[in-house]
């Protein structure tokens, strides 16, 4: 494995368990469901990506697993954005990008039946569903008359995180139309980027509720 997959890899790794341990640090029972299913999901994503990586090391291809948890880390967050929006027009987009998700699975792989490895158009369709989430949830937040600055709305950055991730993820596939053989340093770059994103969004979150609940 090159050097710098390796440096990404530990540090993703490094990433997501830190990010998991502060949300079980801060997370307390009167926190509301979205929150305790986002530290759910940022446990889960941990252990998937900390198993593929270690078969990698092992020259052990585990790529298929992100065939089976793509979709269920899509549906935590659109579920998540969906249980937080207060304006009943946002939510009842988010109830049907939700809705959508199965349709959208059997979409993707009815056009590549492909199992053994990720499927890029379900990715597609996973990247583009969060990215309408996203953006939805930031316009609920600005259309909510509360006198809390967007900063210390705690699923603002969360939101915030999503849309960059998703926004690049998209980007980068339609790239991939116009340049079939991007070099893997430039891939891992925008990986790099994107997760950061996601991920300190997600950290941003905890930190921002737990001052909330203080």
């Amino acid at each position: 494995m090159p050097l710098y997959l390796i440096v990404f890899s530990f540090y993703y790794i490094a990433l997501l368990l830190s990010c998991f341990l502060i949300g079980c640090l801060l997370v307390r029972k009167s926190w509301p469901l979205e929150y305790k299913l986002l530290v759910v999901l940022t446990g889960l994503t941990s252990l998937v990506e900390t198993i593929v990586f270690l078969n990698v090391a092992r020259r052990i291809d585990s790529r298929w697993m992100y065939s089976f948890f793509a979709p269920v880390e899509c549906g935590f967050i659109l579920y998540i954005l969906y249980s937080a929006s207060v304006h009943p027009a946002i939510k009842r987009l988010n109830a049907i990008l939700l809705g959508f998700l199965p349709i959208s699975i059997g979409i993707a792989y009815y056009m590549h039946p492909v199992f053994t490895r990720f499927n890029e158009s379900a990715g597609l369709f996973y990247d583009f569903l969060e990215l309408i989430a996203a953006c939805s949830f930031l316009t609920d937040v600005l259309l909510n008359k509360s006198d809390t600055p967007l900063g210390r709305q705690p699923l603002f950055w969360m939101a915030a995180g999503i849309l960059f991730y998703s926004s690049l993820f998209t980007l980068l596939d339609a790239l991939r139309t116009y340049i079939p053989k991007i070099p893997v340093q430039y891939l891992t770059m925008y990986s790099v980027i994107a997760n950061t994103f996601m991920y300190t969004g997600f950290i941003a979150c905890f930190i921002c509720l737990r001052r909330t609940d203080r």
